[in-house]
């Protein structure tokens, strides 16, 4: 029967560089990896979020735009019905016999109300441009969400596949370790 001498050193396995090396120092231990790119990931996220948020922005501006649109043309639609319901009362009180300084001045009000009428539809005109502007804004934001959602997601693809590369390294890496470790227990029993 083989007796194996009890010693405070540990045994010597396998040859390095000249050197011999402790049955441990054979096990690699491998830190866990940071993904390198996770700073981008996080600058190109926040980056996805700001035009998210501008998107959102640029819908709230396009709805506001376009209500102001249609209150402006309400406006020109009551200076229209006013301007009507004046022009009949001109056309009754000259048929009932006014007065030529009241006429004056039914007509100068007709005139005040056309004016007004051009005004508005100006301003109309200018909310139409301001809604198309709107518009071409909530466009160019839509497009840098897109472009941005696609770098994030050209980074996640990339984390992924660094991630399935990694797990495939520790798999075999432990696939080795439990090797080295059943060889060594094997040369063990072997030895005694």
């Amino acid at each position: 029967m083989n007796r194996v001498a009890l010693t405070t050193e540990p045994r010597r396995v396998g040859v390095l560089n000249g050197h011999f090396r402790h049955w441990w120092q054979r096990i690699a231990v491998v830190p866990k990896q940071k993904y390198r790119l996770q700073p981008v990931l996080e600058v190109r996220d926040q980056i996805k979020q700001t035009a998210s948020r501008l998107v959102a922005t640029r819908k709230e501006q396009l709805s506001a735009a376009e209500a102001e649109l249609v209150r402006r043309a309400d406006e020109v639609t009551k200076c229209r019905e006013h301007q009507i319901a004046a022009q009949q009362r001109l056309v009754e009180e000259s048929r009932a016999g006014v007065e030529a300084n009241v006429l004056i001045i039914h007509r100068t009000h007709l005139a005040d109300l056309r004016r007004i009428e051009q005004e508005l539809l100006a301003k109309v005109d200018e909310q139409r441009v301001a809604v198309a502007t709107a518009k071409d804004d909530l466009e160019k934001a839509i497009n840098a969400l897109i472009e941005a959602s696609r770098e994030v997601q050209v980074i996640e693809k990339h984390r992924e596949g660094w991630q399935e590369r990694t797990r495939r390294a520790e798999q075999r890496l432990d696939q080795k370790t439990g090797d080295e470790i059943g060889a060594l227990t094997h040369s063990r029993k072997q030895q005694e």
